[in-house]
């Protein structure tokens, strides 16, 4: 569980999504019983929904693992037309693509092998979505790097903010996480006050923060 919410909470909005794709299924299995951390599912169906509203056709994620999130988002969404990737573990962009190719989406979903803050630092291209689920203690460094890669209308998503709670509570810190926490914490502090953006952290999963910029009618 994530200590964000109470376990009965977190089991119910689990059991109520169904997830009758036999991919993503058999990827999910796959991640538990290896210890590799995807994104949770109440957290993937709010997502979801976002993408269902903004209607995004390109999509930055740092941090593929397994590529579960990109083959959900763009088993989703006709709309999107393009997920670009990045994975630093050679490992998981080998798995990662193979699950890609077995989905059927290598036309649409590119994954990088690379540094995430390197990607971004050559990276031109611009995105309507940008997921940040990569290294935690590197967020505030990659989301301040992405904003140049970000349409005028797009969002950013950042994944596990609350990192198990311990951002919010520090009875529940690990002391090998510390440094982890305060990084979060400073980057949590310093999107809220900036007066360039309008952004909400979501106690779902283990903490989503949406961020997009202010227009003239905000």
């Amino acid at each position: 569980m994530t200590n964000i919410n109470y376990d009965y909470i977190e089991n119910y909005l689990r059991d109520i999504i169904e997830v009758e794709d036999e991919k993503l299924l058999e990827m999910e299995k796959y991640a538990e019983a290896n210890h590799v951390p995807i994104i949770e599912r109440e957290t993937e169906e709010f997502i979801k929904f976002l993408i269902s509203i903004t209607k995004p056709k390109k999509i930055l994620e740092l941090g593929t693992a397994i590529g579960y999130s990109s083959i959900s988002f763009a088993k989703f969404s006709k709309n999107i037309k393009r997920i670009d990737s990045v994975e630093i573990r050679s490992d998981m962009v080998e798995i990662a693509n193979k699950n890609i190719e077995e989905s059927h989406l290598s036309d649409i979903i590119y994954v990088y092998e690379s540094d995430a803050y390197e990607f971004l630092e050559d990276l031109e291209d611009k995105y309507d979505m940008i997921f940040i689920d990569a290294a935690k203690g590197q967020y505030e460094k990659y989301f301040n790097s992405a904003l140049k890669n970000l349409n005028d209308k797009g969002i950013i998503i950042c994944d596990n903010v609350l990192f198990k709670g311990m951002v919010a509570e520090d009875d529940l810190i690990i002391r090998r996480k510390k440094t982890i926490v305060k990084r979060l914490r400073t980057f949590l502090s310093d999107v809220s006050k900036d007066d360039r953006f309008i952004s909400s952290i979501i106690p779902i999963g283990d903490g989503v923060l949406l961020v997009r910029r202010k227009d003239e009618e905000d």
